[in-house]
């Protein structure tokens, strides 16, 4: 390829707002949208029939080298047909997680002879103000003054509302100490929280992680020392079935535990939904605030929904936004033109 070659890019995704963020950040960025009925979604949700694709689309797929899509949409396609991004060489994923491909039915083809890029560094923050609002939100009950409110009674929940702790007398365990968990960390700190990392990467005890006041290796210890522990780790073989079994258990009072609240921003499969109901049935952690889960949408027959010491959205907790994009994508779009290396590519063997 010519240095800075301009090549053409094909977005393909049900992001709103992408082909034009890019347009306006650079008006000569060669762009072919792609919009086709098979696809839609929102939030984390996509619904995606690759059978029903129009053959304009499949054919631009597969001439597409360059390509912005989500990797629920990937993994669904290349079901469907191997070949059906016989010449992509880059692809940009709208999303920071990317196990719907290494989760799917294509592990035979795998490697694939393109690059895959995360969407990376933009999701800390938006995820973090949820993390926060979530926790204060079941500190303060204000699910019950919604309920006061809706019956017109004043004070009606005073024993649930007034019995909050302040957040500075509180430890957030955060599972995952990359961007995303050291934002969550140090939103935390910001209000006054003791702050306890876990990661499997060993450091130094003078090699600082921004936001968190202890770093620890050690599972066990970062759950026994949380009021309210976050995950916000991946989908990795290391980490899928993570906090099975009796992991939790280390939470419990009777284990020298806080009985804490768990919150999941990371990925469900961390913990199977039925040893997340055994941690809340045997008062191993007091509550669940969840936006992720095991399979998704999350079925309406799960045990889950009926729960008062669950909280259940629809994977909405950090989002990709259109105007998020062209900060992530065109550095490495002159680099991939340019022929250097590009940032945040995913091992194909390690997942991630």
């Amino acid at each position: 390829m010519m240095a800075n070659q301009k090549m053409v890019v094909t977005v393909f995704t049900s992001i709103d707002g992408i082909d034009q963020a890019l347009h306006d950040a650079d008006p000569h960025l060669p762009l072919k949208v792609m919009k086709d009925d098979a696809l839609t979604g929102y939030g984390g949700t996509i619904h995606f029939d690759p059978s029903s694709l129009r053959a304009e689309t499949l054919d631009s797929l597969h001439q597409a080298t360059v390509l912005i899509a989500e990797p629920a949409v990937i993994a669904k396609l290349l079901e469907h047909d191997a070949s059906a991004l016989s010449s992509l060489r880059w692809c940009q994923s709208t999303y920071a997680g990317v196990d719907p491909i290494f989760n799917s039915n294509i592990a035979a083809l795998l490697p694939l002879p393109w690059k895959l890029t995360r969407f990376a560094g933009c999701f800390g923050p938006p995820i973090a103000e949820w993390v926060l609002a979530r926790i204060i939100g079941h500190e303060r009950n204000f699910a019950a003054s919604a309920n006061d409110q809706s019956m017109k009674i004043w004070a009606g929940s005073k024993d649930a509302i007034l019995g909050y702790r302040y957040l500075s007398s509180l430890t957030l365990s955060v599972l995952g100490c990359g961007d995303i968990g050291r934002c969550v960390a140090t939103a935390a700190k910001a209000f006054g929280m003791k702050t306890v990392g876990y990661g499997k990467t060993n450091r130094k005890k003078s090699d600082e992680v921004e936001g968190i006041d202890h770093y620890t290796t050690n599972l066990s210890e970062a759950l026994q020392s949380a009021d309210y522990i976050v995950s916000v780790l991946p989908s990795t073989p290391e980490t899928r079935g993570l906090l099975n079994d009796g992991a939790l258990l280390h939470a419990s009072k009777g284990n020298g535990g806080k009985c804490p609240v768990f919150v999941n921003v990371g990925r469900g499969d961390v913990i199977g939904e039925s040893s997340l109901l055994h941690a809340l049935d045997n008062e191993w952690i007091s509550a669940a605030i969840l936006d992720v889960f095991e399979v998704e949408p999350l079925p309406e027959d799960s045990s889950l929904w009926g729960r008062s010491d669950v909280v259940i959205s629809p994977h909405v907790s950090g989002l990709t936004q259109g105007s998020d994009v062209p900060k992530v994508f065109l550095e490495n779009y002159q680099r991939f033109v340019q022929g250097r290396e590009l940032k945040y590519v995913v091992d194909w063997v390690k997942g991630y």
